[in-house]
């Protein structure tokens, strides 16, 4: 038989033995240090200066001096020696200094209070006022061989629902990743999303869509008619800079949109059709329209087409079915011209304005219909060309600001001047230059130097 207890370690009282008291205090002294088992600390390697009788410490790891070779055993100071207390598997040991037990395991001091497996067919929490009120838990949608860890926020807080509709009430921030796979509906008047400010990166619709599949991502839908939605894409300070960037290739605004206003955007883009028309890499602004309006801002106004150099175009052209009939600008060189085109291919210059003089050329017989009657004289300091219906043909007369008119018109071939080399006054004018030579001619100075017989001698 063994002088000892099996789990204790006490010594026996044995027959015969003598001051059996001293044996029976020993076994009251272990088992007063190891009944309900509390120690101070578990982080001392060397005894305490100053123990008090009765104190007891769990030996850290690489104890040394009185403690050398306790490690992770109970050292237990009583009647001014320190005594060591060899755990068995099992045993429970309460720290005061962390407020938490202990067990040894063999080999290790484990927490008491880790996750221990517990059927969820028996758990189940319980309202303490109300035990109809219940809350149970289950486990069937874990995945088989899969453990799930749970840890609660440092704050008083709701159990979101996990299935169905969330609602939250009152504010909450979410300061990492919040991923919905279904619906997030936000229904205050008021709602933020990224308020950082330092340097913050926020997506909605970033997962990679699958070719062929549609996204939509949805800004402030569902006005009802009448109503007024303001979407702000970036700062919605008045006078705040930044530049708001849009990398998707294409932005398509529905049929329903009437109106985009930027009254004080600066709009730069590569292409830009409007009215359905579609823009291209040539024609590179494109407009659907019965009518352009340009109108000033308040003073002047001024379209300007530049070309690189002279022998380029700077011109307006006009096209039926997109064939030209009509050029006008500086085609080809400074000058600014006119040309015309039956077939959008061959072109005929018609006029053409001479850039540093300003002298109009007409490369093209110039026709004019015949008038009937004398037209409005022309103002002061002009005159005026015209052709006039006479014995039923065209002749071109030219008209002063005091109504008189002077036909220009060949002389006849018996007159012995070239055809179409002089002018011949009227007929009327021709009977009074017959009169002596010492009589005054009634024609103008400039019609008696054109025309070669002297007035008075006769036609």
């Amino acid at each position: 038989m063994s002088d000892t207890s099996t789990h204790l370690g006490l010594p026996y009282l044995l027959a015969a033995q003598a001051q059996k008291h001293v044996i029976h205090n020993e076994a009251l002294r272990l088992l007063d240090a190891m009944v309900q088992l509390s120690v101070l600390n578990r982080t001392r390697t060397t005894p305490p200066a100053s123990p008090v009788d009765g104190d007891r410490h769990l030996v850290a790891s690489g104890a040394t001096g009185l403690w050398a070779g306790w490690d992770l055993n109970v050292a237990f100071w009583i009647d001014g020696v320190w005594m060591r207390l060899v755990p068995r598997q099992g045993w429970l040991v309460w720290i005061a200094a962390e407020q938490a037990f202990v067990v040894w395991n063999g080999s290790a001091w484990d927490p008491v209070g880790v996750p221990q497996d517990v059927s969820d067919a028996i758990f189940s929490l319980v309202n303490d006022a109300d035990p109809t009120k219940k809350a149970l838990f289950s486990l069937s949608g874990i995945t088989t061989g899969t453990t799930r860890t749970f840890i609660l926020p440092n704050t008083s807080s709701e159990l979101a629902i996990l299935a169905g509709t969330q609602t939250f009430t009152g504010n909450k921030t979410f300061s990492g990743t919040l991923t919905a796979s279904g619906t997030v509906t936000v229904s205050a008047a008021s709602a933020s999303i990224g308020t950082a400010t330092t340097t913050a990166t926020y997506g909605m619709g970033t997962g990679v869509t699958t070719t062929g599949v549609t996204k939509t991502v949805n800004l402030g839908t569902g006005g009802a008619s009448g109503s007024t939605t303001v979407v702000n894409i970036g700062s919605a300070t008045a006078g705040a800079g930044g530049t708001t960037v849009v990398n998707t290739p294409t932005v398509t605004f529905a049929n329903a949109v009437t109106q985009v206003g930027m009254p004080q955007a600066n709009l730069t883009a590569q292409l830009l059709g409007l009215g359905g028309a579609t823009a291209d890499s040539y024609n590179r602004v494109s407009v659907n329209a019965p009518a352009l309006l340009f109108n000033n801002a308040g003073a002047g106004i001024e379209a300007t087409v530049n070309k690189a150099a002279a022998g380029n175009d700077a011109a307006f052209a006009f096209k039926t079915g997109f064939s030209a009939r009509a050029l006008i600008g500086l085609l080809g060189n400074d000058d600014f011209g006119f040309k015309v085109s039956p077939d959008g291919s061959t072109f005929f210059d018609a006029i053409r304005i001479d850039r540093t003089s300003g002298q109009v050329e007409l490369p093209q017989p110039t026709i004019l219909p015949g008038l009937s009657a004398a037209p409005t004289p022309p103002p002061t300091g002009k005159a005026a060309v015209y052709a006039r219906n006479r014995a039923g043909a065209p002749w071109i007369d030219v008209m002063r600001p005091s109504g008189r008119d002077f036909p220009l018109q060949p002389l006849s071939v018996s007159t012995g001047s070239p055809t179409g080399r002089h002018l011949s006054p009227p007929r009327s004018r021709q009977k009074a230059c017959r009169s002596p030579r010492s009589a005054p001619c009634p024609l103008p100075r400039w019609l008696q130097r054109t025309w070669p017989p002297a007035c008075g001698a006769g036609v």
